[in-house]
């Protein structure tokens, strides 16, 4: 169908919203892979975070059941954000497909740069949570990775390792996550199940899990690594690496209202204001589970 001024807005939109969504499509998310994404229902939400029993005590036969509390701990806020963009397309700039303008290609981008410019916003925001971990202020007071997580029972708990990705370096950090515990002090048996890592430590990485003998030694040792599945992120800052096991709740990433791309005539012209919005926020729910390097 030709494109006239009185179908201009109804032959553009639908065109750049199919770019648009083609192109967030296009490359697969990382972020997901390294969280629990999740509907939010309002502007925050707050999780309450519960303590835990101590083990089990012995008793005699007759006597009332031990008893014990089960105290609250920290309660966890997430409140999204609004992430937008747009512009605008005039019916000259169109009119004759000068440019590609249809098909999101040529000056600008246009459709294409919208799809792409939400996909990075997503990661950006995740990344962002990671990259701060090493210097925020938590829900318990300390960073998110650290070696000083205060415990309700007392004492303090361990997530934060050194060093870059070698074969000791992931077994140190393994055996780190094995004596992590809940607030009553118990350890919870976490298992490392990924390996994380910003892109510049990709092949280190692939060289510590795939190699045949230990990485980086001349020995006769066997790589006895466990089988851990590597997420590689392209907006981790240079170095970071860290493990996690998927069977805790730990880093989240939420959704109020899923993107949106749409169009609105321009007031007084026969242009058309192309755009696209979202409401995400991401976080964490706990440190549990989660153990980190800056390198």
């Amino acid at each position: 169908m030709k494109m006239t001024r009185d179908n201009f807005g109804s032959l553009l939109t639908p065109v750049h919203k199919r770019i648009a969504w083609n192109e967030y499509n296009e490359i697969p998310e990382q972020y997901s892979k390294l969280c629990d994404v999740e509907k939010m229902n309002a502007k925050t939400e707050t999780e309450q975070r519960l303590g835990g029993f101590g083990a089990w005590g012995t008793n005699t036969e007759g006597n009332t059941i031990n008893e014990d509390s089960f105290g609250e701990a920290d309660d966890v806020s997430f409140t999204y954000s609004r992430y937008d963009k747009g512009y605008s397309l005039t019916w000259e700039l169109t009119l004759d497909d000068l440019y590609g303008v249809m098909k999101g290609l040529g000056k600008g981008g246009s459709a294409q740069a919208l799809g792409k410019g939400l996909r990075v916003a997503k990661e950006l925001c995740f990344a962002t949570v990671v990259n701060g971990g090493f210097t925020n202020t938590g829900y318990d007071a300390t960073s998110l990775f650290s070696n000083s997580h205060s415990l309700a029972s007392g004492g303090t708990d361990d997530n934060l390792t050194t060093g870059g990705v070698t074969d000791s370096g992931v077994k140190t950090a393994i055996t780190l996550m094995r004596t992590q515990k809940d607030e009553a002090g118990l350890k919870i048996q976490a298992v490392a199940k990924q390996i994380w890592a910003a892109a510049n430590k990709e092949w280190d990485v692939y060289t510590v899990l795939r190699s045949t003998g230990v990485a980086g030694e001349l020995s006769n040792d066997k790589n006895v690594l466990p089988s851990l599945t590597p997420v590689i992120m392209d907006y981790l800052t240079d170095g970071y690496w860290g493990l996690r096991d998927t069977s805790f709740e730990n880093l989240k990433f939420k959704n109020r209202h899923a993107p949106v791309f749409d169009s609105q005539p321009i007031p007084k012209t026969v242009d058309y204001f192309m755009f696209g919005i979202a409401l995400f926020c991401a976080g964490y729910r706990d440190y549990r589970g989660l153990v980190g390097s800056a390198g």
